[in-house]
């Protein structure tokens, strides 16, 4: 990518990028989007900040990584099926979400580095996340050809979707995901190749390597699908407390390598941003990010670098000759006097 130039950012990017950017700049209280927590998750909100403040980008859609437990929804059924197509939004129900590592349960706790944000941990994970105990067998399809509804673990790594002005605003994005660990990242339409009018390129940058599922119960439905009882339906569980703390450590555990991944993407984005793609004279007159390094003053940095680990080298080296040839008189005098 070195030697590549960005070209001038269409207005109509700079039309959408100011939308977005209105809607973010929201208060927290009344801001709202179609995820279940609602806002924009704190363990991204400062990368967000950052991608914003680039000239040719704007992210459309975040998440830092989460924990959740969800019930899939009641769907009719044109066949008879075992079980009934996995649940997907505007379906289904979600039991628990977390965008933090879950403490108080799992059993590596201690060894995690997080501090507890969590309340009511003398709870069970079947209470936390709306369960009971089952028998761990498996529910049998019923007669009106209604499969049952499952109960899925879910961690998620994070998932971030960054519009950008052109293919070539794009360009850093993709190389940065991809070095940082999120090797599933690319464009997520084909439209954007339409031609330089065309829609503004949107980058998913994301990573299936780190999810983790597991279907862990199912609901016990009414068999009346009109049922208007106001009674809450039955979450049975078909596996045991231990196996829930073994997937809360799974999950805190990948919550450690998803911070890792993303603080890699971050810094590769910014350097990559700063250093191959705004090569103008304009560009590098813009606020640079905290801790950005100008690539003339970095190699003159590790150059002088270089040279005084050399000179501690040399006094190191110096200084062992002159303890041995010391050393060695002193052995000389001994014997002499003898």
């Amino acid at each position: 990518m070195s030697g590549l130039r960005i070209g001038k950012i269409p207005e109509v990017f700079e039309s959408r990028k100011r939308k977005i950017l209105t809607e973010l700049s929201t208060p927290e209280t009344e801001y709202t989007d179609l995820s279940p927590k609602g806002s924009v998750d704190e363990g991204i909100r400062d990368l967000i900040q950052e991608i914003n403040t680039l000239p040719g980008l704007v992210t459309t859609s975040s998440c830092s990584g989460r924990i959740s437990v969800f019930l899939e929804g009641r769907k009719k059924q044109q066949q008879q099926r075992q079980f009934a197509p996995s649940g997907g939004k505007g379906a289904g129900k979600w039991l628990y979400v977390s965008h933090d590592p879950l403490k108080g349960y799992g059993t590596n706790d201690s060894s995690n580095g997080y501090d507890s944000h969590q309340e009511n941990t003398m709870k069970s994970l079947h209470e936390l996340f709306g369960m009971v105990p089952g028998d761990g067998k498996l529910p049998k399809t019923k007669q009106d050809g209604h499969a049952p509804r499952l109960v899925r673990f879910h961690y998620d790594p994070m998932i971030l979707h960054i519009m950008t002005a052109t293919l070539q605003h794009s360009h850093p994005v993709l190389s940065a995901a991809a070095t940082s660990g999120f090797r599933e990242s690319g464009l997520q339409s084909l439209r954007c190749l339409e031609g330089e009018d065309g829609p503004s390129p949107i980058v998913a940058v994301r990573s299936a390597g780190l999810s983790l599922e597991s279907v862990i119960g199912y609901c016990e439905d009414a068999d009346e699908e009109d049922d208007t009882s106001s009674k809450e339906p039955v979450i049975r569980s078909l596996v045991s407390e231990e196996y829930l703390q073994m997937l809360i450590d799974i999950s805190n555990e990948r919550f450690i390598v998803n911070g890792e991944r993303k603080e890699r993407f971050r810094a590769t984005l910014l350097n990559l941003y700063f250093t191959d793609q705004l090569g103008t004279s304009k560009a590098k007159t813009k606020a640079r990010p905290e801790g950005w390094e100008d690539p003339d003053q970095r190699r003159e940095r590790k150059r002088a670098e270089g040279l005084m680990r050399k000179r501690l080298l040399a006094d190191q080296e110096k200084n062992a000759n002159n303890e041995k040839e010391t050393h060695e008189t002193g052995e000389i005098i001994d014997v002499t006097k003898l």
